[in-house]
């Protein structure tokens, strides 16, 4: 699969398209005008809909937590978290700030 992406709703009443493997789909709201929902890993990605005007200190937090802005619509926006290029990123952050010394 290549990352979280929106697609058109099942109408109402009816069940959602398969999804690949490993992947699910949830409800996403209205998406340019359509009833959508995102299909995701769950086991890979968070995702996250801010509705509305966000601040900017909102913006930079999510971005400090590692959350990528993937598309808008309008004042709507999706953001997406890949939850191992967080894991490798607090790694890489663990070994460069706690190096312990080398005993001669």
């Amino acid at each position: 699969m290549r990352g979280p992406y929106l697609r058109p709703a099942p109408a109402e009443g009816r069940a959602s398209a398969a999804c690949p493997p490993g992947a699910v789909a949830e409800p996403a709201g209205a998406w340019r005008g359509r009833q959508m929902e995102v299909v995701y890993e769950p086991v890979l990605h968070d995702v996250a809909f801010l509705r509305g005007r966000v601040s900017a200190e909102v913006i930079d937090g999510l971005r400090a937590a590692g959350w990528e802005h993937r598309s808008s619509d309008g004042a709507d926006q999706m953001w997406v978290r890949d939850r191992a290029a967080l894991a490798r990123r607090r790694i890489e952050r663990e070994r460069s700030t706690s190096a312990v010394p080398r005993i001669a």
